[in-house]
């Protein structure tokens, strides 16, 4: 890959640097004052701006730029994941409003203006994307860390059902001729599933997802988080949609016991090999403290034979489903929104009218937690941020 010139290349890097300042402004079919940045991953950055209208009018958006837009492959992928995620529209995955572009100019540094100076042109894109003040899963299982406690097993449940049902309506995404892609997300980790204050679960960053019909899921090689993939991630097997449904029961395991399956051997020299012999274990002895329908589902989601496994997103949620409603449990938005803003204040309590229709009484049940010792010995677990999710890659 050339270009025009180092230093024409290191000039474009700096001009992009500075238009996505704090306080920059930037100009398209709408105005974009950044504020911060949110977050940075392997494709893409992300920041907070506002996105300004007539009368000054404001909304807070996330926008997320390409890293390296000079890198046509680079380009070529974020383009092609804001195309396909500009098109959905489910309640639980993230929506991107628009693709912007802003066009930055440098000197080609060959003598002054009057000698025939000229001015080159780059156009940087970044997408619009809607903005969830709250928390990803990652935050979420670090402060349950803190505090001591894992998170209640039929929320867990009712939030991975969720993130079952984007992830199938992903799946199932049909083309303007009715053909349907067969999505792959490939990248189902606790920092995509974000959950923001009124407890409404999304899954974001299609970064990575791929289209498998027609053969495309043979041969690549896993591309998203070491910690959450699946066995033929691992081994650059065919891929289908049944690699984000073992990705599901990886985050059924971080939430039923606050740690990562793979979170020690992805450290080590030799973290693939690790990993895959981890794999062909069960998880059911990590889970006796789970109830054994729910220790079920997660491990009928890890089976190493992704024929064992469920063969859909639709199937899984409709166990967890049948699974809250044999057990007469009731699991709302409004539980959970309860229970991040008792999880994320000083001395959490856990104690709300709204737990009743889940555990009968006001108090939400949680393993290795005893409401009164918070309150008798009031240890405060320190301060924790609530800034708004990354939206990272």
């Amino acid at each position: 890959m050339s270009y025009t010139s180092h230093d024409l290349r290191q000039r474009y890097i700096e001009l992009k640097q500075n238009m996505r300042m704090p306080g920059s402004v930037l100009f398209s079919q709408a105005r974009y004052e950044i504020i911060r940045q949110l977050g940075e991953g392997g494709m893409g950055v992300t920041f907070l701006a506002h996105e300004l209208s007539a009368a000054d009018l404001k909304r807070p958006v996330v926008l997320k730029f390409v890293k390296d837009s000079l890198d046509p492959q680079r380009l070529a992928q974020f383009l092609r994941e804001v195309q396909l995620s500009i098109l959905f529209n489910h309640p639980n995955l993230i929506s991107v409003y628009r693709l912007e572009s802003e066009v930055i100019q440098a000197d080609d540094g060959k003598g002054g203006l009057r000698q025939g100076r000229r001015l080159r042109g780059h156009t940087v894109y970044f997408s619009v994307m809607q903005y969830i003040d709250g928390w990803n899963l990652r935050q979420i299982v670090d402060r349950l860390r803190q505090v001591r406690i894992v998170l209640h097993q039929d929320i867990s449940m009712y939030s991975l059902a969720r993130v079952a049902r984007g992830l199938q309506y992903v799946h199932d995404y049909q083309d303007e001729a009715g053909e349907r892609q067969e999505l792959v997300h490939r990248d189902v980790s606790p920092e995509n599933i974000l959950v923001d204050r009124f407890g409404r679960i999304k899954v974001s960053d299609f970064g990575i997802a791929l289209p498998t019909r027609k053969g495309g899921g043979v041969g690549f090689l896993h591309a998203g988080n070491l910690r959450y993939c699946a066995p033929e991630q691992l081994s650059g097997g065919k891929l289908d949609r049944r690699c984000d449904i073992y990705n599901i029961g990886l985050l059924m395991y971080l939430l039923f016991t606050n740690t990562d399956r793979f979170g020690l051997e992805v450290h080590e020299s030799d973290a693939r090999d690790r990993i895959r012999r981890k794999m062909a274990r069960s998880v059911l002895p990590d889970l006796g403290h789970i109830s054994e329908r729910c220790a079920a589902i997660c491990d009928r989601c890890l089976r190493e034979d992704p024929a064992e496994r469920y063969q859909n997103c639709e199937d899984l949620a409709n166990d967890i489903d049948l699974h809250l409603q044999e057990t007469q449990k009731v699991v709302t938005n409004d539980q959970i929104e309860e229970m991040l803003h008792e999880l994320f204040s000083p001395h959490p309590q856990f104690v709300s009218p709204r737990f009743v229709p889940l555990t009968g009484s006001d108090v939400l049940e949680q393993q290795n937690f005893d409401p009164t010792r918070l309150s008798a010995t009031p240890e405060p677990a320190g301060p924790v941020a609530t800034t708004p999710l990354p939206q990272i890659d």
